[in-house]
């Protein structure tokens, strides 16, 4: 492992808007953090944080949690959202598979999932972030009508997410295959992370796909 990684995962620990799975009471933590037991809106796979900062900056009355598996990669958001004085934002160190062992049930009023890794193969469906098995998991932790978000750039899970939502009966509220091309974008839809505009640089198409159980 680079030096450079191994010092942010023991440094991440220290950062006071960082929370881990592993933590004693990691939910009573979160909350004294933020003041309140519920309300919540997490990013899945929130990397370096960018989507996370960036929507707590546009709704600074809500509160926002970034999560990753990886305390590397947040380690830099974290420290910038502390640096900037955002104080609407958190980090969890933690698994999606988790999460319901993690927040109480309807504790979540939005769930955002930006560019996760699409699992191509069929062999792998299991672990893409909009399967069932995931689904059901947001379930339990989101309030009634709470929505879940995709963001990707990858044709086949868009796709694929959209047959789940059909299959399992659940409202979709939007659905676009080009989003940057669509009428009307909300300030959220808007956002783009560095990644996002490599992906525009590339001339890929960026896809969402909002809906709510």
């Amino acid at each position: 492992m680079p030096r450079k990684k191994h010092i942010k995962i023991a440094e991440v620990k220290k950062i006071s808007n960082v929370f881990g799975y592993k933590d004693d009471n990691v939910f009573q933590n979160i909350c004294g953090y933020f003041g309140h037991k519920s309300g919540f809106t997490l990013e899945l796979g929130c990397g370096q944080g960018d989507y996370t900062i960036n929507l707590a900056q546009i709704h600074s009355s809500k509160n926002f949690i970034g999560v990753d598996r990886k305390p590397s990669r947040i380690y830099n958001g974290a420290k910038h959202a502390n640096e900037i004085k955002i104080t609407n934002v958190g980090f969890l160190v933690g698994y999606a598979e988790l999460l319901a062992e993690i927040f109480a049930p309807e504790s979540v009023d939005e769930i955002w999932i930006t560019f996760p890794d699409p699992y191509p193969r069929r062999s792998s469906m299991k672990k893409r972030l909009t399967h069932p098995r995931f689904l059901e998991i947001y379930k339990k932790i989101l309030k009634n009508g709470g929505v879940v978000n995709l963001k990707t750039d990858d044709d086949t899970l868009y796709n694929y997410t959209l047959k789940v939502i059909e299959e399992l009966g659940l409202k979709l509220i939007k659905g676009s295959n080009d989003l940057y091309n669509s009428s009307k974008l909300s300030d959220e839809e808007k956002i783009l992370t560095k990644y996002e505009r490599q992906h525009l640089a590339e001339g890929k198409l960026i896809k969402l796909v909002r809906f709510c159980f």
